[in-house]
C-alpha cells in the first residue's frame, strides 16, 4: 500500500489518513458493483445519511465536486457517520484527508489546513503550498476532504476551504463538514457561506429510532430490554446516541438489568449523567464565564415554589441584569450563554434543569451571596414581590426588613390572584424568619388557613407545633380557636374539642383583662358550640358549659360573644326572633369584622330562624375573607343548602358541583356535606338514582355529619322512600332525626322539619292516632318557635292528617305561612298539596289557581321534580294545564310596601346599580348597615338577591321618597 500524497505533507500529530492502494478504485465503481469485502459496517440507524455520503462520493469521482455539511447536536453521531464514511471500503483508490476542530486551536491561523496536509505548510506560504498539494492529489484521483466539529476550525482555514469549493466545481472533489450545534467559534460567517454554495448538501442527523435504541440497549446490558425500559431509555436520551451510551454504562456499572422495574434508576441515571456533563462544561470554563453562567442560573430559576400566582414583570435574567449580578459588561453574556444552550448534553431536559445542575455544583456561600444580591437588585427595580420573593426563600437568614415585607406581598398577591395555596411557600418561610411571636403566629395562622383546603393535615401539625411553642394566653386561645375550625372542617371534631377544652375558659377574668380578653372568651366559647354540634354525644356537656360561660356576662363583648348566645338560642328553640337580633347586634358590633367561620355560625343561626336570604349574604360575605380559616368547599356546601331553601335550585347545584369537585377523595370522618348537598339537589331535579347514590356514598364512607346537618339527610332519604312507596322505611328516616337530636339533648326543636314527612308516613301505614299526634307536638312547638317555616310546616302535617273542611282549613293555613316565608319551594309543595284536595272536593277554580301558582314556582326555582308532580296532579284533576297568571296592566293593583322608607331607599338604590359603599356614603350610614337594610329587604319581598330587586319594587306602592344614591363605579 502506497500513501496518495508527498512526505512533505505528512504530519506526526496530524488525524489518520487513509492509505490507497496504487491501483485506485472509483468510488462510483464500487458504490455501483459493491463488494462484501470492501464494505465496513456504518453507524447504527444510519445508512439513509451514510447513503447520501456515498452519493456525493460518486458524483465527486465523476468530476461533479461536491460539499457534504452533516449538521446535528453534540453526541447525536456526526462524528460516528463521518468516520464510518472515511474508513468504508469503497472509498479504496481516493485519498481521504481527515482533521478535526478544537477550541484551543481556534484562533491558530491555518491551523487546520495545517493538519490535514502536515506541518510541511508553513503558515506563511499556506495558501499556495496547499493548492498545489491539493491539485496534485486530484490529479492522482478522488479527494476527499473530512473535518469533525468545523465549527472550531480557525477562520483563515474555513475560507481556503470555501475558496478551494468554489474554484474547484469540476474537479473530482469531495468535502466532508462536520458542524455541531455548539460552540461559538470565530468561523461562523465563514460555514455560513459555505452552507449557502449552490453545491453544498446537507444532511441532518435527528434522534435515533427506538429499534436503534433497543439494539443499542442490547449490546452493553447485554440482554433484550422489555418495551418500557426502551421507552424510557429513549425519551431521556432524546434519541442522542452518546448520550444513551453513557446512560447505559452508569446503569451497567450499578448492575441494572432492562426490565420495566428499573425505569426509575434510568431516570436516577440520567440525573447523574446530565449533572456531570454540566460539571464539565463549568471546569472549562474561565472565572469570568463561570460567573456569568451562575448569574444566569440564579436569575432564571433560584429554587422557585412549587406553584406560585407569578405577577412578573419583564424577563429577569436579561444580559443587563446577569452582566450587574456577574460583574462583567453586558454584551459578554449572550456569546457565553450560547455555549451551553446550543450543547444537547447539556440542555436536552431544558434550561431549568441545566441551571439546577449549576446551583447544585456552586459553593453554598457563593449561591447566598448571589441570591441576596439578586433579590435586591430586583426589589431596587420594582419587579414584583414573587420575582423578589423567589430569590429569597433559599436565604438561610432574612436579617433584613425589606426582605420580610418583599416576602409578605408576595404570600397576600398569591393568596388573591391565584389558590390560596400559592402562598403556602411565602408563608412557611416568614413562618421561621419571624422575629416576635406575635407576627409568627399570624403567620402560622395565615399558614394554616391556606393548607386546610388542600392538606389539613399539614395544617393541623402547623397549628399543633404553633400551641406548643406559644407561651401567650391570648395568644395560645387565637390558635386554638383556628385548629378547632381546620379539625371540624377535616371531620376530626374530637381533636377539636380535646384542643379547645384545655384553653383557658374565662381569660376575662385574669388581672387586667379588659375588653380584648371578653371578646377573646366569646370566641372560644362560639368555637367550642360549634364544635358541640359536630359530636351529639358530647353536646350536652358544651351546652352547659356555653350556658355557664354566657350566662356570667350579662353584655358580651365582640361578635363572636353575641354570635355564640345566637347559636345557643338557636339550638335550644325558645325565640327565633331573639336569635336574629342576637346576630344582627353581632354583625353591628364595634371591633374587627367577624371571620368567615364567624360569619358562616351566623348564616346556620338565620337559615334555623326561617331567614335563609339574610344567611346568603352572610355566606356570601364569609366567602370573601382572604384571610379564613375555613376550606371554600364547605361554605359552598352551606350555602347549597340555603340556596335550595330560597328556591334557587340551579344556583344551589352549581354551589354544590363545586364544592363536590374541590373534596376530590374523602377518607373516613370527611364531612358529608357537599354530598348530602348535590344529593338534595339531584333529587329536585328529578335525578333519583343519582340523590340515591350520593347518599350511598355518605353512609359507605363514613363520613361525618354535623347535628344540623344529619337533619337533610336523613329527609332526602325520607322522601326517596315515600316516592317508592316505602313508608315504612320513610318513617324510620324521618324518626332517626329526632333519636339524634335526642342524643344531643335537643329533642323537641322546632327548627328540624321532619314531622310532616313522618306524619304522611303514618297515614300512608294506617297510624292515623299517632299521625294525630305527632301534628299537635309539631303545632305547639311551632307556635313557641314564631317563624312561618316551622308553622307551615306543623300546619301541613296537621292537614295531612285531617279530613273535609278541616284539611282544607289547615293546608291553607300552611299556604299562607309559608307565603310569608323565602321557603317558596315549600310553599309550592304545600299548594301542590292543597290543590290536589280541593280537586278531590270539586273546586276546580280553586285547584286550578292553587295548582297554577304551584308549576309557575316550581318553574321558575328550576325544580324538574315539583313541575312533574304538579302536572300529575292537573292531569288526575282532569285540567289541561295551569291556570292563567295573574292579570297586570291597569288592572293590577300594586302590593302594599312592607318596607321602611331606609330599606325603601337603599333597596332603589341597590336595584339601579349601587354599590353598598356607594349607599352607605349617599345615606351617611355605615356599610354593614346597608347590608342588614338588603337582608331585611330580602326577606320581606321574598327575594333571593339583587337581580329580583327591580321587579319586586315596580309591584309595591310607592313609599317615601328620600335622596337616592348615584351609581357608577368608584
Amino acid at each position: 500500500m502506497q500513501t496518495a500524497f508527498p512526505p512533505s505533507a505528512r504530519g506526526e500529530r496530524g488525524p489518520a489518513r487513509a492509505a490507497v492502494s496504487a491501483e485506485p478504485t472509483k468510488p462510483g465503481a464500487a458504490g455501483r458493483s459493491p463488494v462484501a469485502a470492501g464494505r465496513t459496517p456504518g453507524p447504527a440507524g444510519r445508512s439513509g445519511e451514510l447513503a447520501a455520503l456515498f452519493a456525493c462520493a460518486e458524483a465527486a469521482d465523476a468530476g461533479r465536486a461536491g460539499c457534504v455539511v452533516v449538521r446535528g447536536n453534540t453526541g447525536i453521531g456526526k462524528t460516528a457517520l463521518i468516520d464510518g464514511f472515511r474508513r468504508d471500503g469503497r472509498l479504496r483508490g481516493a485519498t481521504v484527508l481527515h482533521t478535526a476542530g478544537r477550541p484551543e486551536r481556534a484562533t491558530t491561523e491555518y491551523g487546520a489546513v495545517r493538519e490535514l496536509f502536515g506541518p510541511g505548510a508553513e503558515a506563511e506560504r499556506v495558501p499556495p503550498r496547499t493548492e498545489w498539494l491539493a491539485s496534485t492529489l486530484m490529479a492522482r484521483g478522488p479527494l476527499v476532504i473530512v473535518v469533525d466539529d468545523a465549527q472550531w476550525c480557525d477562520g483563515p482555514s474555513l475560507r481556503w476551504l470555501e475558496s478551494l469549493i468554489r474554484r474547484t466545481e469540476s474537479a473530482r472533489l469531495l468535502t466532508v463538514l462536520a458542524w455541531g450545534a455548539s460552540g461559538t467559534g470565530p468561523a461562523r460567517s465563514a460555514l455560513a457561506r459555505i452552507v449557502r454554495h449552490p453545491g453544498t448538501r446537507l444532511v441532518g442527523l435527528g434522534p435515533v429510532a427506538e429499534e436503534q435504541v433497543a439494539e443499542t440497549v442490547e449490546a452493553i446490558l447485554g440482554q433484550a430490554p422489555e418495551p418500557p425500559f426502551t421507552w424510557r431509555c429513549a425519551a431521556l436520551s432524546d434519541g442522542n446516541p452518546l448520550l444513551l451510551r453513557r446512560i447505559l454504562l452508569r446503569l451497567r456499572r450499578a448492575g441494572v438489568r432492562p426490565e420495566a422495574r428499573s425505569v426509575g434508576q434510568v431516570d436516577a441515571a440520567w440525573r447523574e449523567v446530565h449533572a456531570a456533563s454540566v460539571r464539565a462544561h463549568l471546569r472549562g470554563l474561565t472565572e469570568t464565564e463561570l460567573r456569568v453562567v451562575r448569574a444566569a442560573a440564579v436569575l432564571d430559576r433560584s429554587d422557585r415554589p412549587p406553584s406560585p400566582a407569578d405577577g412578573g414583570t419583564g424577563q429577569t435574567a436579561s444580559p443587563e441584569r446577569v452582566g450587574a449580578l456577574a460583574g462583567v459588561p453586558p454584551r459578554l453574556v449572550p456569546a457565553v450563554l450560547d455555549g451551553h444552550r446550543d450543547d444537547e448534553l447539556l440542555s436536552v431536559d431544558g434550561e431549568e434543569a441545566f441551571h439546577a445542575a449549576v446551583l447544585a455544583a456552586a459553593p453554598p456561600g457563593e449561591l447566598v451571596r448571589l441570591r441576596t444580591r439578586a433579590a435586591r437588585l430586583l426589589n431596587d427595580e420594582g419587579f414584583a414581590s414573587a420575582e423578589v420573593a423567589r430569590h429569597l426563600l433559599p436565604l438561610p437568614r432574612l436579617d433584613e426588613g425589606w426582605m420580610l415585607g418583599a416576602l409578605r406581598d408576595a404570600a397576600e398577591r398569591a393568596g388573591r390572584t391565584g389558590p390560596r395555596s400559592a402562598a403556602v411557600p411565602y408563608l412557611r418561610r416568614l413562618m421561621e424568619a419571624e422575629p416576635e411571636e406575635t407576627g409568627r403566629v399570624r403567620t402560622a395562622l395565615e399558614l394554616a388557613g391556606a393548607l386546610a383546603a388542600t392538606h389539613p393535615a399539614e395544617a393541623l401539625d402547623a397549628l399543633r407545633g404553633l400551641l406548643d411553642q406559644t407561651r401567650d394566653v391570648r395568644l395560645r386561645a387565637s390558635v386554638a380557636v383556628q385548629f378547632a375550625m381546620t379539625a371540624l372542617a377535616a371531620g376530626d371534631a374530637a381533636a377539636a374539642l380535646a384542643v379547645l377544652s384545655r384553653t383557658p375558659a374565662r381569660p376575662a377574668e385574669e388581672p387586667g383583662a379588659d375588653a380584648e380578653d371578653r371578646a377573646l372568651r366569646g370566641t372560644v366559647e362560639l368555637a367550642v358550640l360549634a364544635a358541640g354540634l359536630h359530636r351529639p354525644s358530647a353536646f350536652p356537656a358544651v351546652r352547659e358549659r356555653a350556658r355557664a360561660a354566657l350566662g356570667e356576662e350579662p353584655a358580651p363583648q365582640g361578635s363572636a360573644g353575641l354570635l355564640a348566645r345566637a347559636l345557643l338560642a338557636a339550638v335550644e328553640g325558645e325565640s327565633a326572633r331573639e336569635a336574629v337580633d342576637l346576630v344582627g347586634r353581632a354583625v353591628r358590633a364595634e371591633g374587627a369584622a367577624p371571620r368567615d367561620w364567624m360569619r358562616a355560625r351566623a348564616a346556620q343561626v338565620l337559615h334555623l330562624a326561617d331567614e335563609p336570604g339574610m344567611a346568603l349574604e352572610m355566606l356570601d360575605l364569609a366567602m370573601t375573607d382572604d384571610s379564613g380559616c375555613l376550606p371554600r368547599w364547605s361554605l359552598l356546601a352551606e350555602r347549597s343548602m340555603v340556596r335550595h331553601r330560597l328556591g334557587d335550585v340551579p344556583g344551589a347545584a352549581l354551589d354544590a358541583r363545586a364544592a363536590l369537585e374541590a373534596v376530590e377523595h374523602p377518607g373516613p370522618g370527611g364531612s358529608a356535606l357537599p354530598f348530602v348537598a348535590w344529593g338534595c339537589v339531584r333529587l329536585e331535579q328529578a335525578d333519583t338514582e343519582a340523590a340515591e347514590t350520593m347518599l350511598d356514598r355518605v353512609a359507605s364512607s363514613h363520613l361525618d355529619h354535623t347535628l344540623l346537618g344529619r337533619i337533610p339527610y336523613l329527609m332526602a332519604r325520607a322522601r326517596i322512600r315515600l316516592g317508592r312507596g316505602d313508608a315504612e322505611g320513610a318513617l324510620v328516616c324521618a324518626l332517626r332525626c329526632e333519636h339524634g337530636l335526642a342524643e344531643a339533648g335537643l329533642d323537641g326543636r322546632p327548627w328540624a322539619p321532619w314531622r310532616p314527612l313522618a306524619v304522611t308516613a303514618l297515614v300512608r301505614l294506617g297510624r292515623t292516632a299517632e299521625a294525630a299526634e305527632l301534628a299537635a307536638e309539631a303545632r305547639e312547638l311551632a307556635d313557641r318557635w314564631g317563624t312561618p317555616y316551622a308553622l307551615g310546616h306543623a300546619l301541613l302535617a296537621a292537614g295531612t292528617v285531617a279530613d273535609g273542611d278541616r284539611r282544607t282549613e289547615f293546608l291553607t293555613g300552611a299556604v299562607e305561612a309559608l307565603s310569608r316565608s323565602q321557603a317558596r319551594l315549600d310553599r309550592a309543595r304545600a299548594e301542590l298539596l292543597l290543590g290536589g284536595h280541593l280537586a278531590r272536593c270539586g273546586d276546580t277554580a280553586g285547584a286550578r289557581r292553587h295548582l297554577g301558582r304551584a308549576h309557575e314556582t316550581a318553574r321558575r326555582c328550576g325544580s324538574p321534580a315539583l313541575t312533574a308532580g304538579v302536572r300529575a296532579a292537573l292531569a288526575a284533576a282532569g285540567l289541561t294545564g295551569p291556570g292563567p297568571a295573574p292579570r297586570t296592566g291597569a288592572a293590577a293593583r300594586p302590593r302594599p310596601c312592607p318596607l321602611s322608607g331606609i330599606e325603601h331607599r337603599v333597596a332603589g338604590a341597590a336595584a339601579e346599580g349601587a354599590t353598598n359603599q356607594e349607599i352607605a356614603e349617599t345615606l351617611f350610614i355605615a356599610r354593614r348597615t346597608v347590608e342588614m337594610h338588603l337582608t331585611s329587604v330580602y326577606r320581606k319581598l321574598g327575594l333571593v338577591g339583587r337581580a329580583d330587586l327591580p321587579d319586586a319594587l315596580r309591584a309595591l306602592a310607592p313609599a317615601p321618597s328620600g335622596p337616592r344614591p348615584q351609581t357608577g363605579a368608584r
